[in-house]
Formats: C-alpha cells, sequence, structure tokens
C-alpha cells in the first residue's frame, strides 16, 4: 500500500515540475522578448541586474523542488511537492516572482518592490507561529500564574489553595 502512495506522489510531482519548468520558461521568455526586445530602450543595467537579482531565488528554488521531487537515487522516496508548510512557501516565492515579471515587463522597473511582499508575509508568518506556540506552551506558565495567589480574590479557601497545590505536586495520592 505505501508503495503505491509513493508512485502516486511521485506521478503528482512529475506533472507538478513538467509544469512548473514550462509556466517559468513562458513567464521567462515573455518578460526577455517584451522588455529587452519590444522596450529596448529602456533597458539599462539596473534592469538586466534586478532582473537577475530577483529572478534567481525562483529559478534556486525551482532547482530544489527539482532535486527533492526526482530524486537521483531510486532508492529514495521523493517529497510531496504539494505539502503544506515550507513547500508552500517555496511555491509562493515562485507565483510572486512571476507576477513581479509580468508586471515589471509592462509598467517598469519599479515594481520589483512588490517581491518585497515574501520577506513581509514571511515574519508575518513567523510571528503567527511564535504567538500559536507560545499560546500552546502557555499552559505550563499559565498554571503557575493561576495559582499565584489561590485565596486572594478568587474567593477560595486556603484549604482548598493547599489541596490544589498538591495535587499538582503529584502528593495528593491516595492508596488503598
Amino acid at each position: 500500500m505505501a508503495q503505491k502512495a509513493a508512485k502516486a506522489t511521485a506521478r503528482r510531482n512529475e506533472s507538478s515540475l513538467t509544469n512548473l519548468h514550462l509556466i517559468s520558461l513562458a513567464f521567462n521568455i515573455f518578460f526577455i522578448l517584451y522588455r529587452f526586445i519590444y522596450h529596448y530602450s529602456s533597458v539599462t543595467k539596473v534592469a538586466i541586474y534586478s532582473y537577475v537579482i530577483f529572478n534567481a531565488p525562483a529559478l534556486g528554488i525551482q532547482l530544489y523542488l527539482e532535486s527533492i521531487g526526482r530524486p537521483k537515487d531510486t532508492r529514495k522516496s521523493s517529497d510531496d511537492l504539494n505539502a503544506s508548510g515550507m513547500m508552500e512557501m517555496l511555491w509562493d516565492v515562485i507565483y510572486v516572482t512571476w507576477a513581479c515579471l509580468v508586471l515589471v515587463a509592462f509598467f517598469g522597473e519599479s515594481l520589483w518592490w512588490l517581491w518585497a511582499v515574501i520577506p513581509v508575509y514571511g515574519a508575518y508568518a513567523a510571528y503567527t507561529a511564535a504567538t500559536g506556540m507560545r499560546e500552546t506552551l502557555g499552559g505550563l506558565g499559565g498554571a503557575a500564574n493561576d495559582m499565584a495567589a489561590p485565596g486572594a480574590g478568587a474567593g477560595g479557601s486556603k484549604r482548598q489553595a493547599k489541596m490544589e497545590k498538591r495535587t499538582a505536586e503529584g502528593k495528593n495520592v491516595r492508596y488503598r
């Protein structure tokens, strides 16, 4: 059964990688033809450097996805390229780069700043992950904060506070 799932993942990866390479090639050829040939008068060294610098991460990610999606060693299984988490973030970098290529081709070099969405979104994702972890682990420190002042303002008795403290420490065990 596991072999069947691995083969299905390999087929999906093969299809995804083929589409990725063809679409990326189409976007890059469109950009080069439209920007560097049709609007040749607006091409400067900055335009060429910007194209190379901002397109390099997407091309690097494509090579990385190729290496993990189609491993050279047939004994290793390939990773699922449609997985959530970091894989989604890699695909998002590619999609934002493609959008920037089209917008820069039509409207000019200043739209490369839209590529800054990627680190901003990464910072947002890291912040939300950190706050989620803090809330998940908050029970460890949160229980100690709740028990810091057991009788003050809570309306509980000292005896009840002692019993809760013993229960939390594991000392309130009855044996038969």
